[in-house]
């Protein structure tokens, strides 16, 4: 088993350009934009027939008839079709409505805005903004089809022959998305429309297997199953198509919204929990893997992307950007889902590079892409104040992993050291490996939650601590976990967590984490990513898991996730390696393994170790926060 060949990407792209010849439109709106806050204004046939569904939004500094606008395209399966302007939903309107009428300034919110967050509404002061509803979604019509190239495709049409034939386009389309809008709109730039111009996602998976479900061959069946199963579901129905019915009540386009609503269709064994049955990778995973489409990607992109991503997780975003050609930014940031679109320091570091590419403004606020086509900006401590949330310092460079890492390894010893010489190393410990580990935390509980129940010490986990650091030490980008380890079962789970321990209170800032399920061991040495020699990323096949034998010792290369963190002088580097935690964050490890007990090995042919990046920075601006302060960053 392989990746999809670049030969077939190819040939798809073939097929896009011949199917776009054959598009079939619908007549272009009239210049005042009727119907716009009211759900979709038109709907575009594409090239099989199917009825896309489109809400075209004016600047809102008022649309001047004849002037030529840029455009931002943002094309999701939510509500994207069919949202006002503000990207307020339907329930968030019904807020809106009782805290006016009723005085209540306190009501509990329904929705928490989940598209205003997102919306091109961002950015439509100086843009046209469209939103579309991929098929088989909201008042598009047709089959529903996951992350399918076919609604790249459908991205492809609607920018190059709808949205650029326009009276009020001026031929430049930037695609705009975050999570769902994000990935798809990634699909669409694969596709290369001529006509795109660039491009600022966030929340990407980079691939669906590896990245979510199963990283590192341990089942996830936390958040991927809720966002199948129900979010997904509710956002589309109510967000999509029950708002737009509301509105219009009759008119033509909720007629047009019925009968597209009515061919909605899915095929079974293209649903993602079908697919997830099996533990292993195969087609339909490496088809919607953005890995896969990734060369492809030419044109100017700004990638955005939160360490603690409770969503689409931390492992897209960068490697991702590592993938594509071109201009390209990638900003880096400690954070939970929401933070890739609130903070002003985010956004106004997207907006800058959209503007620069879409309006030609000078580019203050990031590097001048001209100058240095690629760069990368790693924001530190972001946290929240009274006036938003703001960063306590600023690293730029100008690839990733950052081209001034220097890769650090922290060797395991007897009574729970860690060390940077690999000399004096004697010893095992053992851990007891059954069920779903108590090492668990909410994301809903927030991060300072699990004080009694999660953090102590037990038999089931087993922890090591360098000596206190003499000054601030920072690192950036991915780690790596060498453990030596024999287990009395024929497979287990590793869960290695990297935590930042502060003896003054005792607290632990949980910064990241890696997986690995012992029989998923296998590496494609030719596919992993190197810094040099040293091999940071390594790829993993998952087409063909293999026990291992009981009580033999094998060496595990834990891929953990990418950080950027700052470690204040006098902290130490704390390492922990256990079972699966039963919940992390909004995930769910679901246990495929027996009960068993685990023996790390440390010594001198046994030389268990992490590996971090280690990059020179001095620039933090702000004092140190308390326990809990960084957002989204879990300590207790």
């Amino acid at each position: 088993m392989r990746r999809m060949s670049f030969r077939s990407v190819r040939t798809w792209m073939t097929v896009v350009g011949v199917l776009g010849s054959m598009l079939a439109i619908s007549p272009a709106p009239a210049n005042d934009f009727p119907n716009y806050h009211g759900g979709p204004t038109d709907f575009v046939t594409v090239s099989d027939g199917i009825s896309i569904a489109l809400n075209v939004v004016p600047p809102t500094g008022g649309f001047v008839a004849g002037k030529q606008y840029p455009t931002i395209f943002e094309f999701g399966g939510y509500e994207n079709g069919s949202s006002s302007a503000s990207g307020r939903t339907l329930i968030g309107e019904t807020e809106d409505y009782y805290e006016e009428y009723t005085g209540d300034q306190q009501s509990p919110p329904l929705t928490g805005d989940s598209h205003g967050g997102t919306s091109a509404f961002r950015y439509d002061a100086d843009y046209v903004s469209v939103h579309g509803s991929v098929r088989g979604t909201g008042c598009s019509s047709g089959e529903f089809d996951l992350f399918s190239s076919r609604s790249a495709r459908d991205g492809y049409e609607v920018i190059e022959n709808w949205i650029i034939k326009q009276a009020w386009s001026n031929e430049k389309v930037g695609i705009l998305g975050h999570s769902y809008s994000g990935i798809t709109g990634f699909g669409v730039a694969a596709t290369q429309p001529p006509h795109l111009t660039a491009i600022t996602i966030s929340g990407l998976i980079d691939d669906l297997y590896r990245g979510l479900t199963y990283p590192g061959g341990v089942s996830d069946y936390g958040f991927p199953v809720l966002w199948t199963v129900a979010i997904r579901n509710v956002y589309d129905v109510v967000g999509g198509s029950v708002q737009a019915l509301a509105r219009h009540q009759g008119d033509a386009i909720a007629q047009q919204c019925a009968r597209n609503i009515a061919t909605h269709r899915r095929t079974v064994v293209n649903d993602p929990g079908v697919q997830g049955i099996n533990d292993t990778d195969n087609d339909w995973w490496r088809s919607r893997a953005l890995t896969t489409y990734a060369p492809l990607i030419n044109r100017p992109i700004h990638i955005t992307g939160a360490y603690q991503d409770e969503q689409t997780g931390p492992r897209g975003p960068a490697h991702l950007w590592e993938m594509v050609s071109g201009p390209k930014r990638l900003l880096l940031t400690n954070g939970d889902h929401g933070t890739n679109v609130d903070p002003d320091e985010v956004w106004g570091d997207r907006k800058a590079w959209m503007d620069y590419w879409m309006r030609g403004l000078p580019n203050a606020t990031v590097l001048d892409p001209d100058d240095r086509p690629s760069s990368v900006r790693t924001l530190f401590e972001m946290h929240v104040t009274p006036t938003g949330s703001v960063s306590n310092g600023v690293k730029d460079s100008t690839s990733f992993p950052l081209e001034d890492t220097t890769w650090t390894p922290f060797y395991l010893n007897a009574g729970g050291t860690l060390q940077t010489s690999d000399v004096g190393l004697v010893g095992s410990d053992r851990y007891v490996s059954a069920g779903p580990g108590r090492q668990s935390w909410s994301y809903q509980a927030g991060p300072t939650a699990g004080k009694q129940f999660t953090t102590p010490e037990g038999p089931d986990e087993l922890t090591f601590k360098a000596a206190p650091f003499n000054s601030n030490v920072t690192v950036v980008g991915p780690m790596t976990a060498n453990l030596f380890i024999s287990s009395t079962a024929p497979d287990t789970e590793l869960f290695v967590q990297v935590i930042d321990f502060n003896p003054a209170d005792g607290s632990k800032t949980y910064l990241q984490r890696g997986l690995l399920k012992a029989s998923h061991r296998a590496i494609d040495l030719s596919q992993s990513d190197y810094s040099g020699s040293f091999m940071y990323r390594p790829y993993r096949p998952h087409t063909n898991p293999t026990d291992i034998t009981p009580n033999q010792t094998y060496e595990y290369l834990v891929e953990v996730f990418p950080v950027g963190h700052v470690f204040r002088a006098g902290h130490q580097l704390m390492i922990k390696v256990h079972t699966p935690p039963a919940v992390d964050s909004y995930y769910i490890y679901v246990p495929r393994r027996a009960p068993a007990v685990n023996t790390l090995f440390h010594d001198a042919t046994h030389k268990s170790r992490i590996t971090l990046p280690f990059v020179p920075f001095g620039g933090l601006t702000g004092p140190a926060l308390a326990c809990g302060q960084q957002e989204a960053v879990r300590c207790v």
